[in-house]
């Protein structure tokens, strides 16, 4: 009888620590699942202001070249660019 409650008990407390360690790891598991996506939406975010400036300054390089080699129908794309990058950018800022 003795060995049997002590199996008994042995068996309760095998189950208790799975159930903790489970519980562990759900936590775990959902911590990882949070800081990643908070990682990835900063990272998404930054990204996509720096690409307007980029593109806006790849604009200005066009409308450099196009200036100096005299190609006026460059100079109006390298201009359209610029001006919808610039809008892009400002309607991103308002919605943030």
């Amino acid at each position: 009888m003795n060995e049997t409650n002590i199996s008994n008990a042995l068996h309760q407390k095998v189950k208790e620590m799975e159930q903790k360690i489970k519980e562990k790891a759900y936590y775990v598991k959902n911590n990882m699942k949070q800081s990643i996506s908070k990682a990835k939406f900063h990272y998404n975010k930054k990204l996509n202001r720096v690409g307007y400036c980029v593109s806006i300054a790849t604009a200005l390089l066009i409308i450099t070249v196009s200036w100096s080699n005299a190609i006026i129908w460059l100079f109006w794309i390298g201009v359209l660019s610029i001006i919808s990058n610039a809008l892009l950018l400002i309607i991103y800022l308002i919605k943030k």
